[in-house]
């Protein structure tokens, strides 16, 4: 199964603590951290570095799918969606759910950035895109509730696991 979710909602904590979860996160794929390795992982979201791997959207569906072929659950930021819906066309269905904040929680969502230790030009980025995020896919969550679940102020993906996650 793929989960989509959006920034902070808690996709690294919820893959330290359960072993059939995995957190594929693209900066380990996309980027060259060695000039970062002494940052945590994220301080160092939204630091300029090198890229490593000019095709870190393909590396990055190959390692999705095998992990999911492994019978992991494969956490996948919100960003990368749509490259990934596209490859779900090609490879047939997949099970995958979308978790995003309800939008009114914008300031909730920026003090859990300052709070995690992110930068502040992560925060202007995903401050930047919050509505333009939020708010299309909370209608499409209205259409599409199987698949798009809203989240409520202090809840983390971890909330709902159990509910979703089978």
């Amino acid at each position: 199964m793929f989960v989509f979710a959006f920034p902070g909602m808690g996709k690294t904590t919820l893959a330290q603590k359960y072993e059939e979860v995995v957190d594929l996160e693209m900066s380990d794929i996309k980027y060259d951290n060695s000039s970062v390795s002494h940052l945590s992982r994220e301080a160092r979201k939204s630091t300029k570095r090198p890229i490593k791997d000019k095709n870190y959207k393909e590396t990055y569906i190959a390692k999705a799918f095998a992990f999911h072929e492994k019978g992991k659950r494969v956490l996948v930021a919100l960003n990368f969606l749509f490259p990934m819906l596209r490859a779900f066309r090609v490879r047939g269905q997949v099970p995958f759910h979308i978790f995003i904040p309800h939008p009114s929680l914008r300031a909730e969502y920026r003090q859990r950035y300052r709070d995690r230790g992110n930068n502040d030009r992560f925060l202007f980025e995903v401050m930047l895109i919050w509505y333009p995020t939020t708010i299309p896919l909370f209608l499409l969550a209205k259409i599409f509730p199987k698949w798009i679940t809203v989240t409520k102020a202090g809840e983390t993906l971890e909330d709902y696991w159990n509910i979703k996650s089978t």
